[in-house]
């Protein structure tokens, strides 16, 4: 499923439409509207299914990525589809890959500010859902997550993954959130100590 959005028009460029099209799309649905559709048109509306309180477990894998390393690709469909069949209790399952306008990121110099992965192109992510049921059943999904995830890094070639803090699943380290420069976990850090002098949001993925 692709959602290919384009601002300020009423129809997208076929330039960006058209490789996908000629594909064989199975159904293809377009529209016009406001930035409020977005979640609608996406599946994220407060009454979508992700957003239900279901009893599912939701986790993610995220990876930040400068380009689509094709054997990668294969190699995570393989599992996955290998997986989810072995373990149909996972086959809710699915995999993000957004790709946004980087070009008011990257006309900041990365040396002047505490974030660090301003030449990422794409943020992937393996989402696994399912019913919990035991910790065997969550332990597969555990290792299928970071597995599809481990894949995409290899094939990135980086020495350290780059990951979404706000999609972290939890196993990861200070500085796959949040870069490995020392200089910039210090700018870092003082700035949470300027906007969060007493700690209240150091219950989640806590820099300091």
């Amino acid at each position: 499923m692709f959602f290919i959005l384009q601002e300020g028009v009423r129809t997208v460029d076929a330039a960006y439409v058209r490789p996908f099209m000629d594909l064989g799309a199975i159904r293809a649905d377009s529209g016009a509207g406001s930035y409020i559709d977005l979640p609608k048109w996406t599946g994220n509306a407060i009454d979508s299914p992700p957003c239900q309180k279901a009893g599912l477990a939701n986790i993610r894998f995220p990876i930040d990525l400068d380009i689509y390393n094709v054997q990668a690709q294969q190699d995570v469909y393989d599992l996955f589809a290998k997986t989810t069949k072995e373990t149909p209790a996972l086959n809710g399952s699915m995999l993000l890959f957004e790709g946004y306008s980087t070009q008011g990121v990257k006309a900041v110099d990365s040396k002047s500010t505490a974030f660090p992965f301003r030449s990422d192109n794409l943020l992937v992510s393996p989402v696994i859902i399912y019913k919990e049921d035991g910790a065997a059943l969550g332990e597969k999904a555990a290792v299928l997550g970071e597995s599809l995830r481990q894949i995409l890094h290899r094939g990135n070639g980086r020495a350290y993954m780059h990951t979404y803090v706000n999609y972290a699943y939890g196993g990861e380290t200070v500085e796959n959130w949040y870069g490995a420069e020392n200089w910039r976990q210090t700018k870092l850090k003082a700035l949470k100590k300027k906007y969060d002098p007493h700690g209240r949001f150091n219950f989640y993925a806590p820099i300091a």
